[in-house]
């Protein structure tokens, strides 16, 4: 559509006038004040003049008075000035400046003269000064000494009067000059310029109102065919024609785009931006309906192991079924990667949408693949408008939790939007991004709690323990922070820093350690069997110069590293550096007998559950009897965890345990604290790993 001419909001002729007129009067009071204030200032000068000559005529009878000191005197010459207007003051001085003798004619209030001081503040009442010289006989000489000065201020009230009278007489000419400008300037751009132009935009604009057909054209006005007016009617019709196909060309493009936006390529369903206007429109009709949002289970997996052009096809045979599955209105929509969303209406309840969509789970996909004896599933989520989400966002937040919910619970099924497992993935992700600030930050300190020979009181050896920085420790627990840790992979560089922070910590008070003194550190077993371990094993003990023979690993129970090659590697390294490693929580996780007697571990430590059941818990009895029992035979040490009573200690020295770890003893100590708790032991020691 093109846009209809309009004129302007005020004529342009009179703008123009105003205009003119306007710069033309600025122009001409400038004009004006600066003729006036040169002629001003040969005014002044011819004053100055005159003040000059009247004082310079009584000089020497001003000297003979300044020499006397003679007041009277000095009046007399001064009274001569009574009544002459060219001067302010006169005054007669001695050679100290004192006042022998002055007159001072009255002031009379003046806005002539604040308006000039405004204008020209340069011009301000000048004061002349003449030195008084009178010959003195000195010395058999006359010699000229000063004795005073004549100091007489020029009053330039009249020429300021005459400067005003001057500006206004020059201001009156202006002005008239500048309406005769402007009346000319008027008469000549209307009749060249106005009248033709008015013409013009009349014509165009009655044009416009004849015919918005995008063949129409505008008509030359007449008089004008071949001068600039006449070149601006054929430009104006030119580009109207050219603005039409250019419209027509742009509406054409413009639908072939919003085709191409709203599709994706691969599959040839809608895309995202799609979707997000179709949920918007729904939105607003406040109609109950259904999003439901699935993706293939384990798509990355396919994709690495076939290549992106077997994943491509893979997802094509997906949008296939989708469409050959869901009931023709039903939209469906690739948001993106391997999932697709579907929207389903208002009227059903969870069983009729899961009849609706269970076909999807058992269509047979493995044709995409090679080979075809693949088994391909796909998980799938559902949220309702409104109850689930009142906005797009919300909605498609919604399906992503349900089906975040059905990958957890084993793949290849159905759930429905739940508030309580969104919450739990919030809480999650607030956990995820705590223990990334604690390893990026290192936001985190170790206590040491002691481990010590029940016996003689000596402590052996201690554990570092993991305490988060106060911001975390506030909102989420140490043993959540672990737990995400392990889950992410994250573990690994948590480990690392937790090694360094300890071995920098034992740097500081190694030396006053015993001799055979062990730090513990625990170690994931994903930590243990990673990339790298040993190296920066060796790195940390050379920088922080702790010997290895004081490092204690301690491993939980896992299946993720027993039986492996890498594992055996790493623990005959180990062994050979003179590192231990200790079995912890020992009877709470994976471990057989077998994986005590081939994996060589030195040490046992049992669970805390189990000490604190003693010593009237027969079952906890009979497992501390069995587990001394295999580390005898085995050669390994027992350390007894979460040791509290005396009672508890009692009976394990009785049953030939001694190395304990506890309450009892100390509760984990800051490596401040740790130290002298160590000096206050008893000097003698019995070996505890």
């Amino acid at each position: 559509m093109i846009q209809k001419f309009s004129g302007p909001k005020a004529p342009l002729l009179k703008r123009f006038v105003a205009s003119v007129m306007l710069v033309s009067l600025i122009g001409g009071v400038l004009l004006s004040v600066i003729i006036a204030s040169i002629q001003l200032n040969r005014l002044n000068d011819q004053k100055e003049d005159s003040a000059r000559l009247r004082l310079e005529s009584i000089i020497d009878s001003a000297a003979y008075a300044a020499f006397n000191l003679d007041s009277a005197q000095g009046y007399s010459l001064l009274k001569g000035f009574d009544s002459d207007t060219l001067f302010d003051h006169i005054v007669l001085l001695d050679n100290y400046e004192d006042i022998i003798a002055e007159i001072t004619q009255p002031t009379i209030a003046s806005t002539e003269s604040e308006l000039i001081e405004f204008l020209l503040p340069a011009i301000s009442n000048d004061t002349i000064t003449y030195p008084l010289v009178f010959p003195v006989h000195r010395n058999n000489q006359y010699i000229d000494e000063n004795v005073g000065y004549l100091v007489g201020s020029i009053n330039y009230q009249t020429s300021q009067r005459e400067f005003l009278e001057l500006v206004s007489t020059i201001a009156l000419s202006t002005l008239g000059e500048v309406l005769l400008v402007a009346i000319i300037l008027s008469i000549f751009f209307h009749r060249q310029i106005g009248r033709p132009l008015s013409s013009i935009i009349e014509s165009i604009d009655r044009s416009a109102r004849l015919s918005r057909h995008k063949n129409a054209t505008i008509g030359k006005v007449k008089g004008h065919t071949s001068d600039e007016f006449g070149r601006l009617v054929d430009a104006y019709n030119n580009s109207v024609m050219e603005a039409f196909s250019y419209m027509r060309d742009l509406e054409r493009t413009k639908a072939e785009l919003k085709s191409l936006s709203e599709k994706d390529p691969l599959t040839n369903v809608t895309n995202r931006r799609a979707l997000l206007t179709e949920l918007t429109t729904r939105c607003r009709h406040e109609s109950v309906f259904h999003v439901v949002s699935l993706d293939i289970d384990n798509f990355g997996s396919y994709n690495d192991a076939y290549g992106h052009q077997i994943g491509d096809a893979l997802l094509v045979t997906l949008a296939d079924a989708l469409k050959n599955t869901m009931p023709p209105e039903v939209p469906i929509s690739r948001t993106g990667g391997d999932e697709f969303v579907f929207l389903l209406p208002g009227d059903l309840d969870k069983e009729e949408i899961s009849n609706i969509v269970s076909p999807i789970l058992t269509v047979c996909l493995s044709d995409a693949l090679p080979g075809g004896t693949h088994s391909i599933s796909c998980s799938i989520g559902v949220a309702s408008y409104p109850e689930h989400g009142q906005s797009p966002q919300q909605l498609l937040h919604a399906t992503d939790i349900a089906l975040y919910v059905a990958k957890d619970a084993g793949r290849k099924c159905i759930r429905f939007y739940d508030k309580q497992a969104d919450l739990a993935k919030i809480r999650q992700e607030e956990i995820r991004n705590a223990l990334q600030q604690t390893i990026e930050k290192k936001n985190f300190n170790l206590l040491y709690q002691p481990k010590v020979s029940m016996e003689t009181g000596l402590v052996t050896g201690c554990e570092a323990l993991l305490r988060l920085h106060p911001d975390i420790s506030a909102i989420h627990s140490h043993v959540e922070i672990i737990e995400e840790a392990e889950r992410t992979g994250l573990i690994v560089a948590l480990g690392r820093e937790v090694m360094h922070r300890a071995f920098s910590d034992m740097s500081k008070v190694l030396d006053a350690l015993p001799e055979s003194f062990r730090f513990s550190v625990n170690v994931s077993p994903r930590q243990f069997v990673s990339e790298g371990f040993i190296a920066d094993l060796v790195t940390t003990s050379n920088k922080h110069g702790v010997p290895l023979e004081n490092l204690d690993i301690e491993i939980t129970e896992s299946s993720q590293m027993f039986d492996t090659t890498s594992s055996n590697e790493v623990r005959q390294w180990l062994k050979d550096a003179g590192v231990t490693v200790t079995l912890d929580d020992f009877g709470t996780g994976f471990a057989s007998l077998e994986y005590l007697m081939t994996y060589g571990f030195d040490q046992i430590k049992i669970d805390k559950h189990f000490t604190q059941s003693l010593p009237l818990d027969d079952d906890a009895k009979a497992i501390f009897n069995v587990v001394q029992y295999l580390a005898d035979k085995l050669d390994m040490s027992v350390v007894a965890e979460g040791v509290e009573t005396a009672e508890q200690v009692a009976y394990l020295l009785n049953q030939g345990f001694d190395c304990a770890q506890g309450y009892y003893y100390s509760t984990p100590l800051s490596l401040e604290a740790f130290l002298p708790f160590v000096i206050q032991q008893q000097p003698t020691e019995k070996k505890c790993v």
